[in-house]
């Protein structure tokens, strides 16, 4: 797929998909980290993942035919290579290397939703800490006192777990108390990530 792309950077907070455009190229980030958001009437809108570096965006509306259906923007600075939605059909029919990049981008997708789902009978405290573990096992940097998650805010955190800022707020605050977590400007370091496993399933017990 990069030899059939062009490679583009991004800076943090652009739009490199908007929801309702015409579905006309497939993007393979090569490094940053993007969050995509659903378009809805309210103001705070919900986010269903982050993504990074190897991650395919945008084929479904390319091979569907169909409109953009949901916002990606950028939360790091970084670059992706832009394919062509006529270039990545034929990739797809004839390079299998490509199609096994389609059927495990849908299979994480699903699985993602499932642990979603699983995790809104969670209580917040649980939801609000397996979220930061999972995005800083996936995202983060071992920056040998823990791992350094960066670019998300606490707002988009709140969205992500299906809370209230206030809410996730207090968790922050009781998961500092206890050591498992510092915290800055778009920043989160998880320096015991085990005891942040042991905080989810006290959590999770408590419920």
């Amino acid at each position: 797929m990069r030899a059939a792309g062009a490679l583009r950077p991004f800076p943090a907070g652009r739009h490199l998909i908007n929801a309702g455009e015409h579905s006309d190229e497939v993007l393979l980030l090569e490094s940053g980290l993007v969050k995509v958001v659903l378009p809805t009437v309210r103001e705070r809108e919900p986010i269903t993942g982050l993504f990074g570096r190897g991650d395919l965006l945008g084929e479904l509306g390319v091979t569907g035919a169909a409109p953009r259906s949901a916002h990606v923007i950028a939360l790091v600075a970084g670059s992706a290579w832009h394919v062509a939605g006529s270039r990545f059909v034929v990739l797809r029919a004839a390079n299998p290397d490509v199609q096994r990049l389609v059927d495990h981008t849908w299979r994480e997708r699903q699985r993602a939703a499932d642990e979603l789902q699983l995790s809104l009978v969670s209580p917040v405290p649980a939801r609000v800490a397996a979220c930061l573990l999972r995005w800083a096992r996936t995202f983060g940097e071992d920056t040998g006192g823990g791992l350094e998650l960066r670019g998300v805010s606490q707002d988009e955190l709140s969205q992500a777990v299906a809370a209230s800022v206030k809410s996730v707020q207090e968790v922050l605050r009781a998961l500092r108390a206890e050591g498992l977590l510092h915290t800055g400007r778009l920043r989160f370091r998880l320096p015991d990530p085990d005891g942040m496993c042991q905080f989810i399933a006290n959590a999770d017990r408590r419920n």
